[in-house]
């Protein structure tokens, strides 16, 4: 089974080192002009500078990361209690308006015959108690390979909408002290990008809740993984 987390090491520094380069070649602070040979040793050493100020900032928000819990970037991703952690609201969401067609809601109310009878009536409480009775599940079958990869995913899109703020932050801070001239159009794309990030972060995660139960309901009777 491969790293939880060994996103970090390829597919998230990725795009950051992407939308640094970006953000260079926006701000005209590398370009591409071939027309004859010492411009394209410019363009070299400028495409190896990029390389390194690529680093720096991938360094910086990796750093930065590594400071938020991930009960700070759960509350970042649901917009602080505006969207609700997938795994406590997925056994009402089924219920009310079931968006699986993997499994019916009398399939999960038979498999959890308690479960919907012990719902507690006040929201908070309601809440914790789904999500623990989903933890309990997910933890039968953390190991299993698709919920393994969905958990990743998960984690990636989240931590990708995370450097999408610590980019827009590093930003406003870099044209605050006049290091680059603000350009408008670079801002609105890191906005949108803010956003779709955040659409798929949430998406991402109640998919991941949703194939735990999906697999729960699925696999052979006493099997635990």
């Amino acid at each position: 089974m491969t790293n939880l987390k060994d996103y970090r090491d390829k597919e998230l520094p990725l795009f950051i080192i992407a939308n640094v380069l970006l953000f260079l070649i926006i701000h005209r602070i590398i370009s591409v002009d071939t027309s004859n040979i010492p411009a394209a040793t410019k363009v070299l050493s400028e495409f190896f500078n990029s390389v390194i100020l690529s680093a720096i900032a991938f360094g910086f928000i990796h750093v930065t990361d590594c400071l938020f819990t991930s009960s700070f970037k759960e509350k970042l991703v649901y917009l602080f209690g505006l969207f609700k952690l997938p795994g406590s609201t997925v056994f009402t969401r089924i219920k009310d308006k079931n968006p699986d067609n993997r499994f019916s809601y009398q399939m999960v109310k038979d498999k959890y015959p308690k479960l919907y009878d012990e719902l507690p009536p006040d929201d908070k409480a309601r809440l914790r108690y789904e999500n623990e009775r989903w933890f309990s599940i997910y933890n039968q079958c953390r190991d299993v390979s698709m919920i393994h990869h969905s958990h990743r995913a998960s984690l990636l899109c989240r931590d990708i909408y995370i450097s999408m703020i610590l980019m827009i932050l590093m930003y406003l801070i870099v044209t605050l002290f006049k290091f680059v001239v603000f350009n408008k159009f670079y801002f609105l794309f890191l906005i949108t990008m803010l956003v779709i990030t955040n659409i798929g972060a949430n998406r991402k995660a109640a998919r991941f809740a949703l194939n735990v139960i999906a697999y729960d309901l699925a696999k052979p009777a006493g099997k635990e993984k």
